[in-house]
């Protein structure tokens, strides 16, 4: 019988790249063209680093995008192309993810712009249906497994699919993380400034 094998899950924007000004919308969303995506420094060597030792590296992203009218699938899959180029040319070939999954479903998507992903989908995080369709595929143990993300929905989707729990915070003061936590449910097992911090906890 083959081996359970250990997965770091990794969220997407805000952890492997920039998030993007929106000038439509007045926020920071998703980066819509290869030419906006901005990995963040130190997520190549991570990955690479993490699978050298025997890990697998599944991204699992929202992308409601999709469902929105934002952005087409070819689009996002050129996106998606081009975050793996930046992270090979810092980690060299073993920084390439080992699976990227994406939800591009949203409950209400944009008023008067109907398509096909506008509904509920157990996929979307906070949901843990792309954790637990990477662990079908690859016969991932889940509770030796680690989720790591820059939201409250990242890490309810990891306790929810029985992983461990990173909180990538940026520079956000530990107290002001510790109060929306408790009131979401949603207490990481760590909480680091960067995904390079998160190394040492996940190859301990």
């Amino acid at each position: 019988m083959t081996a359970a094998r250990k997965a770091v899950f990794l969220d997407r924007d805000g952890v492997l790249n920039e998030m993007v000004y929106d000038e439509d919308h007045g926020l920071l969303d998703s980066p819509r063209r290869p030419d906006a995506v901005r990995m963040i420094r130190g997520a190549g060597v991570f990955i690479a680093d993490v699978r050298r030792r025997g890990w697998l590296v599944v991204v699992v992203s929202n992308q409601p995008g999709i469902a929105k009218g934002y952005f087409t699938i070819p689009e996002l899959d050129s996106v998606h192309a081009e975050l793996r180029r930046q992270l090979v040319a810092e980690g060299g070939e073993g920084a390439a993810w080992d699976e990227l999954l994406y939800c591009p479903y949203h409950p209400s998507g944009t008023p008067g712009k109907p398509n096909a992903y506008v509904q509920d989908s157990p996929l979307r995080k906070p949901s843990p249906g792309m954790l637990l369709e990477a662990a079908r595929r690859h016969g991932i143990e889940l509770a030796a497994s680690w989720m790591i993300g820059d939201g409250l929905v990242d890490v309810q989707a990891g306790k929810r699919a029985g992983c461990r729990t990173v909180l990538v915070a940026g520079g956000l003061k530990l107290e002001t993380i510790e109060r929306f936590v408790s009131m979401k449910d949603a207490y990481p097992d760590a909480v680091v400034a960067r995904l390079a911090d998160a190394l040492p906890l996940v190859t301990a």
